[in-house]
């Protein structure tokens, strides 16, 4: 995949839009999911022009499981340069979906993925960067809802402890 594959799946796919309006409410900070606002000028979730109304939007998907078609023509509205507005995002999209793919845990005898191993010893993560940090998050709570479903205790409870060091590892970076 690449950022074309990216921008033409948002031009014509719909929930496309939607699912990405999540994920970048995702990528904002709590407080800046509960002021609708962009605080932080992270490269992380929305610009502050897009994040009272991407936030409000991802809000109604979650809830409703739709966008209405004026919702979704707001983000394919094109700007002067023949853009969509949800365009910017690309290539933040496209870094999710390559972390998406690329960490794998396997349910096999095999030993799982390096990022899958539970952590040991000093937190694995401090020092790395908050981006990172925060994509390997949300592949690491979609691998949690699918061992969840797959009711794989071992992994699930692996994978608690990496969201946990990672979420530490991320309130120690903004503190600092």
């Amino acid at each position: 995949m690449n950022k074309q594959d990216i921008v033409q799946l948002l031009k014509i796919n719909d929930k496309a839009v939607a699912r990405a309006l999540v994920v970048l409410t995702q990528r904002q900070t709590d407080s800046e999911q509960a002021t609708k606002e962009t605080r932080f000028r992270n490269g992380e979730g929305f610009r502050p022009c897009h994040a009272h109304m991407g936030t409000s939007m991802a809000n109604f998907f979650a809830s409703r499981g739709f966008l209405t078609p004026k919702q979704i023509a707001y983000w394919r509205c094109l700007d002067k340069n023949g853009k969509m507005r949800i365009e910017v995002y690309a290539n933040q999209l496209l870094g999710i979906a390559q972390a998406k793919t690329a960490v794998k845990c396997s349910d096999s005898d095999e030993p799982p993925a390096p990022d899958c191993n539970e952590p040991t010893g000093p937190n694995p993560y401090n020092g790395e960067d908050v981006g990172n940090m925060m994509e390997r998050q949300m592949v690491l709570q979609e691998q949690l809802d699918d061992a969840f479903k797959q009711q794989n205790h071992q992994q699930i409870n692996s994978i608690k402890l990496s969201l946990k060091l990672i979420a530490e590892a991320i309130k120690q970076s903004r503190e600092q």
